[in-house]
């Protein structure tokens, strides 16, 4: 019988039939725990911690009015860059995928056209607020611009 009982206990312990402990579950949640914290992350706005009007900001940074300027200008250009370089790699992607019909191509260079267009927006974006002498602008309202 000791022998037997011996067996049953060391068989036990090399013999695991918890089948979620083989999956990983606990591993698996914990990854798409993060996975989603990291989702909300990214597309959860930042708050100001503290709201200023464009007038205080502008004494804050110690910016003149010639700098403001300087600023469009920089940034003016910096959206026509961009918007220049999203349209090229768009072109550029839609001849991959006609010519090479390589449709891995395209999306790697939509992909790279959609980032271009992002840095593109928000240049803009910076335009609008300073065109309106306005901080915290929301979408909205650089969409309703006329």
């Amino acid at each position: 019988m000791g022998i037997i009982s011996g067996v049953r206990r060391a068989g036990s312990s090399i013999f695991n039939f918890k089948v979620t402990r083989w999956f990983g579950k606990d591993f698996i949640f914990d990854s798409l725990r993060t996975v989603a914290n990291l989702f909300l992350g990214i597309f959860t706005p930042e708050q100001a911690e503290v709201q200023e009007t464009y007038e205080q900001a502008l004494i804050r940074l110690g910016l003149s009015e010639s700098d403001i300027q300087q600023r469009q200008q920089e940034f003016t250009k910096l959206f026509i860059f961009y918007l220049t370089i999203s349209a090229m790699l768009f072109a550029y992607s839609l001849f991959i995928v006609v010519t090479y019909h390589n449709i891995g191509g395209f999306f790697m260079g939509f992909s790279i056209t959609l980032y271009a267009l992002t840095q593109a927006f928000r240049y803009h974006f910076w335009l609008f607020q300073i065109r309106n002498k306005k901080l915290g602008c929301s979408f909205r309202e650089w969409l309703m611009d006329k």
